[in-house]
């Protein structure tokens, strides 16, 4: 591992001596691990010149290979590093949730908090705080969660949405329309059974349009025509109110699940944490309002 670190920075600088002043070692020292890969792989690595060195064809496919798995490595530990600077805060998230809620609104924290930096983790599968490396989580559930404490929660509504001018009727009989469904991952999102089931409907058949396992493909598939989706109020709001959507019929669900604003129990927050929940708190709050 130590000669092929040492051959990576040769190659990638083109050159012992850089290779030698990056790595804090002997330009002697560079050599020597080189010629002892050399040896190794029985073929010449470099083209030695007077004051330069070149990648031979082997050279360059090790280089190649080489860069990108150190990289990959480089990715990964940056993914699985937690950070040790209080202004630094991971924030979870569903991707629904982080696409339509959270990212338009990010450029006010932002503009209020210019010191905290964020890093955003969304993803459908759940988290778990007493393990999982995220200091404020919003998440789909009731507001108990193991490990976590519920700071605040936004109630929605669910109806039916479609694009404007798809179904004509002021309230159309949903079982003969082309449902468009997910696939989620967590049960308290609701299915079309299930809404329809809460909306005290005949039960409604599976989503026979198309089936995703993103609620964003979903939302942007009604809205370019080709089915109807189950609306969270909260989230579609802006597209509700622009046109792209419209709600269909009047009938709608207020589940006992909302969006929860959890934060660890386990571990005390961060200076940048707090400044975050402390915001997320007031705007929940004012989407109340």
């Amino acid at each position: 591992m130590s000669a092929l670190a040492t051959f990576e920075a040769a190659a990638r600088l083109l050159g012992f001596t850089r290779a030698a002043e990056e790595l804090g070692v002997t330009q002697a020292a560079v050599s020597r691990q080189i010629k002892l890969l050399e040896a190794e792989l029985n073929t010449p690595l470099f083209l030695r010149g007077h004051r330069k060195v070149e990648l031979t064809p082997a050279g360059l496919v090790l280089s190649r290979a080489l860069t990108g798995a150190f990289d990959q490595v480089s990715e990964a530990l940056d993914t699985i590093r937690r950070p040790t600077a209080t202004n630094i805060v991971t924030l979870g998230a569903t991707l629904g949730f982080m696409h339509f809620w959270l990212l338009p609104r990010l450029p006010a924290f932002r503009a209020a908090h210019p010191q905290v930096q964020l890093r955003l983790v969304s993803q459908d599968t759940g988290f778990d705080l007493r393990r999982d490396p995220v200091d404020v989580l919003i998440q789909y559930s009731l507001p108990k969660l193991d490990g976590a404490r519920c700071l605040e929660v936004l109630p929605d509504v669910v109806f039916p949405v479609a694009a404007p001018g798809f179904v004509t009727q002021d309230d159309p009989a949903l079982d003969e329309l082309p449902l468009i469904g997910c696939d989620w991952v967590e049960p308290t999102w609701l299915s079309w059974r299930r809404w329809a089931q809460l909306a005290e409907l005949p039960p409604l058949p599976k989503a026979n349009a198309v089936r995703f396992s993103q609620y964003t493909d979903a939302i942007y598939t009604a809205m370019s025509g080709q089915g109807v989706a189950l609306g969270w109020k909260s989230l579609i709001g802006p597209q509700l109110q622009d046109g792209r959507l419209q709600r269909l019929g009047r009938r709608q669900v207020v589940p006992e699940e909302a969006h929860c604003l959890f934060v660890p129990t386990t571990r005390a927050q961060g200076r940048g944490a707090r400044h975050l929940t402390e915001w997320l708190v007031a705007v929940f709050q004012a989407d109340q309002a």
